[in-house]
């Protein structure tokens, strides 16, 4: 719906365009060939600005604005040239990646796609999608990757452009690789490692080795997996690449320790060492010295293996890499396992875990930073447009005022751009409703006495000496909370990832209540949960009532049963039930607790229903919406409370 607005707006400027050009034309045709020349100018120094852009970034990694970017996109919206427009907004997605701001990448991305494809450029088109599709793959968002690759592969195979088409088969294996279908991930990595035999690419040579020796790893094949190493390292040490010589040995020394061969393993990771002394890449140098480390521990030298791990570990601290404090943390638990000192080797874990915690938080507010960044570059554009939608009205008053002869001529562009403006500014009015609905939608379910109960929980697996089941806790509770916020920027999920969420917070809220209920599934064998989209976070307020206020007072032998089916192919029917204390008894509870309390959760809920319904279905009289059914047994005494709830679908394939 976004992209075929944007497509209506372009063709109202077109009108406008041509109408102001006809009025105009013998009085501007000579300062046309003027601009023309100007015209050329500003193009080429956009392709300087994107190419400075390129080289400030691979000397300023960490910094989250290229201003050499910004005066490209500022100069290519004054020429309003739609190529040049693709062209900065495609290299935006690239910068923002390679700096890991993913959810700007995606954006900008989706920007450089609307302008190419206006164009039709499709080999600009094509790298565009693979560009996105490699940032949604760094975001775990392996369905959309999926999806924006094969658009590139089909695209590049028409044209028969093997660069793209080597790098879509590529990116395909990846994802493969990344879901443990190691076979399907060897078969990508062959077809795109003939491609790039058939045109001598030895980096991309290079790659391919490597990714297919991962693979063979992930099958437990060590020893072929080696060899495809070894290939990798050769053609690495053919273009020189320093980069890709530290990778291969990273590889070769891991599948040998895997193997058992911990002094071959060792040779390795010392070569890895002395490249990352050589090259000064801090990051790579702490992480030899922890793999170092680790060695030693398998050869049990815990001397040397203690040395190594020490001096990752102050490397790591130096340069603020959680990831790489908590791996040698990790190491230093086993170390003094290894030596029998269990207290300090329990203060090594918690302090792994801590730091986990951190870099959680850190993510968490990383990923809250971009959706902010994204809010403001939208509400930018946003009036960006509107003050060029004045200066166009202006310039069109002032070109009916100098020929007074087609004064009716203008005054048909002005009604028909007011016209525009005005259904624009109903279809924002609408969203900027949904969007509000959204964001209160998210703050509500992000209960802070869910938060904070669930740390609690951590914290008592960690004091009882359960660091296992701590760990496993706060991994679904991070996922959790990733989940939130990654479905709530979008529209509509596949059911599928509503049903994951589903299960992960019934899992954590089960623990809470100490496995007061069981939870089943009923799903209709006819739905495809990948092809079905709703809107997401629907169900969840209504499994939370149930929980808390129907199953959690029984104490024991609660049943919580969530069954969807689809009607008529454009609803999706769930039924969410308990066999709880019911809702007479619940509101009497929940008064005596709380007597002003309202359930936020719900409210909304039902306005985002509303919206939908209106949106979708254009008031469909036949759609319920929800409904409440309280259960009672054969003495007509409650026996639990049965929500209907009734949700717009689309579907991904139709």
């Amino acid at each position: 719906m976004f992209i075929g607005y944007l497509s209506t707006s372009t063709r109202w400027k077109y009108v406008a365009i041509l109408f102001a050009w006809l009025i105009v034309f013998h009085v501007s045709h000579a300062k046309d060939v003027d601009s023309l020349g100007q015209r050329h100018l500003d193009t080429s120094s956009i392709q300087q600005l994107l190419s400075d852009a390129v080289n400030y970034r691979q000397t300023n990694p960490l910094e989250p604005e290229n201003p050499f970017l910004a005066k490209a996109l500022s100069l290519a919206n004054q020429l309003h040239d739609t190529l040049q427009l693709a062209r900065v907004y495609n290299a935006l997605c690239v910068d923002q990646r390679n700096c890991a701001r993913y959810l700007l990448a995606v954006n900008y991305g989706k920007e450089a796609l609307l302008y190419a494809q206006d164009i039709k450029d499709t080999i600009l088109l094509a790298t565009i999608y693979n560009n996105i599709g490699v940032a949604y793959r760094r975001l775990d968002e392996n369905n959309q990757a999926f999806d924006y690759h094969l658009k590139a592969l089909q695209l590049a195979q028409k044209i028969h452009h093997w660069r793209n088409e080597a790098i879509a088969t590529n990116s395909i294996g990846n994802i493969y690789l990344a879901l443990q279908q190691y076979d399907n991930a060897i078969s990508s990595f062959k077809q795109s490692l003939s491609i790039e035999e058939e045109h001598q690419n030895l980096l991309g040579l290079a790659i391919n080795y490597a990714n297919i020796g991962l693979a063979l790893q992930g099958k437990g094949e060590y020893r072929k997996a080696i060899q495809y190493f070894q290939i990798s390292l050769r053609y690495n040490e053919q273009i020189n690449s320093q980069q890709g010589k530290l990778i291969s040995y990273n590889n070769l020394g891991q599948a040998y320790q895997q193997l058992g061969d911990y002094q071959e393993s060792l040779y390795y990771f010392q070569r890895a060492l002395d490249i990352s002394n050589k090259i000064g890449d801090v990051i790579d140098l702490a992480d030899s010295h922890i793999s170092i480390g680790n060695t030693y521990l398998l050869l049990k030298s815990y001397p040397q293996a203690y040395t190594h791990i020490q001096e990752g570990l102050s490397i790591a601290k130096k340069i603020g890499s959680k990831y790489l404090i908590i791996k040698a943390y990790r190491a230093l638990q086993k170390y003094y396992a290894h030596l029998n000192q269990y207290k300090t080797s329990m203060e090594m874990l918690e302090a792994s875990l801590n730091y986990k915690d951190s870099m959680l938080n850190e993510q968490l507010n990383n990923r809250m930073a971009e959706l902010e960044t994204m809010y403001q570059l939208n509400k930018k554009n946003a009036t960006i447009e509107l003050l060029r939608e004045q200066v166009h009205l202006k310039q069109l008053e002032s070109s009916r005022n100098l020929i007074l002869g087609l004064s009716l001529t203008g005054l048909l562009i002005v009604l028909i751009i007011g016209g525009y403006v005005y259904m624009r500014h109903q279809e924002l009015k609408i969203r900027q409703k949904a969007l509000q609905l959204e964001l209160q939608s998210l703050r509500a379910r992000m209960n802070p006495h869910f938060i904070f109960n669930s740390l609690n929980s951590i914290h008592k697996y960690i004091w009882t000496n359960q660091p296992e089941l701590a760990s496993d806790y706060l991994t679904k509770f991070a996922r959790l909370i990733r989940m939130i916020l990654e479905n709530t920027e979008k529209e509509f999920i596949p059911l599928s990832r509503e049903i994951e969420f589903l299960s992960i917070y019934i899992e954590l809220e089960n623990l809470r209540c100490n496995h007061v209920f069981h939870y089943r599934l009923e799903l209709d064998e006819s739905i495809d949960a990948d092809d079905v989209l709703i809107a997401p976070l629907m169900i969840q307020p209504f499994v939370e009532n149930a929980i808390w206020h129907g199953l959690a007072p029984r104490k024991e032998g609660g049943i919580l049963r969530i069954a969807m089916h689809l009607q008529d192919d454009q609803r999706l029917v769930v039924e969410v039930e308990d066999n709880g204390i019911g809702r007479r008894k619940a509101s009497e509870i929940s008064f005596q607790k709380n007597p002003n309390h309202v359930s936020m959760g719900l409210r909304l809920t039902e306005e985002r229903l509303k919206l939908l319904q209106y949106s979708i279905h254009t008031g469909d009289m036949n759609f319920h919406g929800i409904q409440v059914v309280d259960l009672f047994d054969a003495d007509q005494q409650p026996c639990g409370t049965k929500i209907i709830l009734e949700l717009p679908v689309e579907f991904a394939y139709s």
